[in-house]
């Protein structure tokens, strides 16, 4: 029997009977005389799925899918109903013991929450979605990446403090720019005072360091400030406070001593020119930088367009949509559409509609999800009937 003919459910072999009224061939049973038609359900899905992916991970909108397809938008919406329920994979998942070179580690915040990613200059490694960039939210996305050699941070104080618990054994590289950010913010971009201008042209030198000798300089600069205007940021004024009307003694320049500060600490500790002395056992010295530019230029800005572009999507929708993103930018992804067919087309995700909706339910205080809806009635049981007739 050729391939494309169907075969009856009673197991007879069936002949071509004209077509239906939409143009589908209709096939009749030699045995029992039923009328079948030959349906494909994958392929439609397929299809489905690829349009939802290219709707997800790009800035096609569901107006020009709906054009494109010559169908309204809600039609499309709800073609793509099924689609929200498959889900991404864990590309950590298999990938256990590569040690990288180098990590650089971000967050980007969405109308969804915090999205913090861990990659490497030309790939995605892992991410974790969170209410804010935590000590304890660091922790859960690096406890799932095998120490790298060096870590590049942008300063925060949760991915510090991750680092030295679950890889205690990784150099950190604080991002440069973010350090010239700091001093910045404390003396602006225009300082009227001699130590300001100093001290926010000494920054902003620190890009431009590409050798061990240049560094050592910088930080001979650094001590050299120190020395010349150490009475003049050492100098106080009394202030009275309004309220309490008591008088303090505070800093007379503390913008410029914070600027300093923020320096001398990083210098101190060594954590400004670790792409300059690389461990050993890094492959390609040449890749290693000094900046956090590429994740927050290559993924997190272009996760924000995609957040923009698509700003009608909330909550769960949008972090599946990022998601699906992310993980196309991931080393080796696997195809969309074989994934949502090994998961049976979101079946066997809906398989698990009760345990998701109770999950979904409840307010997630990590992430910053509230709960879908509230009756208002503590079911707790409390043995009181202190409402009608006080405490018992």
């Amino acid at each position: 029997m050729p391939k494309n003919r169907p075969r009856c459910h009673c197991g007879g072999d069936t002949k071509r009977n004209g077509t239906t009224s939409k143009g589908t061939t209709r096939w009749r049973c030699k045995a029992c005389g039923a009328s079948v038609n030959k349906r494909r359900p994958d392929v439609a899905k397929a299809a489905t799925f690829t349009q939802f992916i290219e709707h997800c991970t790009t800035t096609t909108s569901l107006e020009a899918l709906a054009d494109r397809n010559g169908v309204s938008v809600s039609t499309m919406k709800r073609r793509f109903s099924w689609c929200w329920l498959v889900d991404v994979p864990d590309p950590t998942i298999g990938h256990t013991g590569r040690i990288y070179d180098q990590v650089f580690l971000d967050g980007t915040y969405t109308a969804s929450g915090c999205l913090i990613v861990a990659a490497t200059l030309d790939h995605v490694i892992a991410w974790h979605w969170c209410k804010r960039e935590t000590t304890r939210a660091y922790k859960q996305l690096l406890e799932r990446i095998p120490a790298p050699l060096i870590a590049v941070i942008d300063g925060g104080q949760g991915a510090a403090s991750a680092i030295k618990q679950c890889w205690p054994t990784t150099l950190v590289q604080r991002c440069l720019v973010h350090a010239q950010r700091v001093v910045r913010r404390y003396t602006t971009s225009r300082p009227r005072t001699d130590a300001g201008r100093t001290i926010y042209r000494l920054a902003l030198k620190l890009t431009r360091i590409s050798t061990i000798e240049q560094a050592s300089q910088w930080g001979a600069q650094l001590h050299e400030f120190a020395t010349v205007y150490r009475t003049w940021l050492n100098e106080k004024t009394l202030v009275k406070d309004p309220q309490t009307g008591r008088w303090t003694r505070t800093w007379t320049h503390a913008n410029v001593r914070k600027a300093y500060n923020s320096l001398n600490h990083l210098w101190r500790s060594n954590l400004l020119f670790v792409y300059l002395n690389p461990p050993e056992e890094v492959l390609d010295t040449d890749q290693i930088k000094a900046t956090t530019n590429s994740l927050e230029g290559g993924i997190n800005s272009q996760l924000k367009l995609l957040a923009r572009t698509h700003r009608g999507r909330r909550g769960e929708h949008q972090r599946r949509m990022l998601e699906w993103w992310l993980y196309l930018k991931t080393e080796l992804p696997d195809d969309p559409v074989e994934i949502a067919r090994q998961s049976n087309w979101g079946q066997d995700q809906l398989a698990k509609v009760q345990t998701l909706t109770h999950n979904e339910n409840q307010a997630d205080h990590e992430t910053g999800r509230p709960a879908l809806y509230d009756n208002a009635i503590d079911t707790n049981y409390t043995h009181s009937i202190g409402i009608q007739k006080g405490q018992i």
